[in-house]
């Protein structure tokens, strides 16, 4: 669900900076913007995948960590960007590098996460509440 959220409101960002931002900013500022807006597709569909995942193998420490991760991510990374070019602070900048690395290690959790899932399938692994 969270995943399908994250890329409506993707689709959203992606209209706004097309019709709204597009004529406000100069260029670098757009091209900023819009490395937000792909970044937040593509873990928009990081999310859905987990999800998927989650379905598939239960709800796993592993699973959960990097969807947890992965949003977090989405909102320091995506959202300080969207932030430095729609308010000109170069504050927001700040939380793009925190955001980009939650994104790496929740990427690496997920490999991490899928990998000890098919090994143990059967066997169960703790899940997320416990």
């Amino acid at each position: 669900m969270l995943g399908a959220l994250v890329m409506a409101l993707a689709v959203i960002a992606g209209a706004a900076g097309d019709h709204l931002v597009a004529g406000r900013v100069g260029g670098r500022a757009l091209h900023i913007y819009d490395i937000a807006n792909r970044f937040q597709i593509y873990h928009g569909l990081g999310l859905l995948l987990i999800g998927v995942l989650i379905r598939q193998y239960g709800r796993r420490r592993l699973l959960c960590a990097a969807g947890l991760l992965m949003a977090l991510g989405v909102l320091l990374f995506c959202g300080g960007l969207y932030l430095l070019v729609l308010t000109g602070y170069s504050f927001w900048a700040f939380f793009a590098p925190m955001g980009g690395t939650a994104l790496i290690f929740s990427w690496l959790l997920l490999a991490l996460g899928i990998w000890r899932a098919s090994k143990t399938q059967g066997n169960g692994d703790a899940d997320c509440n416990g």
